[in-house]
């Protein structure tokens, strides 16, 4: 066999090869392909993206499947590959609440995200325990995202310096109209 013709297979087996090493690896060229394999995984969805929020690390998808709210998180890694990270499933929507929502964290990155069940709300107001406050008006198909970084403590069962304090519904002439502690 020539030279040449060696060259050509090992292109060839190369080009086999490298597609399937990293399709087993987890790792994705897409943020969009990280987030639907992250639900295939785990039998779920495909929900409907409502939103895409950039954070330092990746992003956060903020979608809707059937009575389910969730924030999957997508982090970049090596350099243009994707892998999928948390919150894949979410919450249920509890329709008999105003406002259904939860609140995560992961290494230095906090998210509040929910969905509006009551259409008088039109402003959410989160406060942190270190009275931080953090707001959002403008929504994403009745849905919301609130992020913020925090420090970590070593040795804390709950490592987080801030913690979420309360959250606030207001309506359009800022009356509350939703709290939980």
């Amino acid at each position: 066999m020539s030279r040449r013709n060696k060259v050509l297979r090992n292109l060839l087996i190369l080009a086999v090869l490298i597609p399937l090493a990293v399709s087993r690896s987890g790792l994705y060229l897409s943020p969009l392909l990280a987030h639907r394999s992250s639900e295939r995984s785990i039998h779920y969805g495909p929900s409907m993206v409502v939103h895409v929020r950039d954070f330092d690390q990746g992003k956060y998808f903020l979608c809707k499947y059937d009575k389910w709210i969730s924030c999957d998180t997508i982090r970049r890694t090596l350099f243009f590959f994707w892998r999928f990270g948390d919150q894949v499933t979410g919450v249920e929507n509890d329709p008999d609440k105003p406002v259904c929502w939860t609140w995560s964290s992961r290494d230095t990155h906090c998210k509040a995200y929910g969905i509006l069940n009551d259409g008088q709300v039109k402003k959410i107001e989160l406060t942190l325990d270190d009275d931080t406050v953090l707001t959002q008006s403008d929504f994403y198909d009745d849905m919301f995202l609130l992020t913020w970084t925090d420090e970590m403590q070593k040795g804390k069962r709950n490592p987080h310096v801030r913690q979420v304090k309360s959250i606030k519904g207001y309506d359009s002439e800022g009356l509350v109209v939703y709290e939980d502690q």
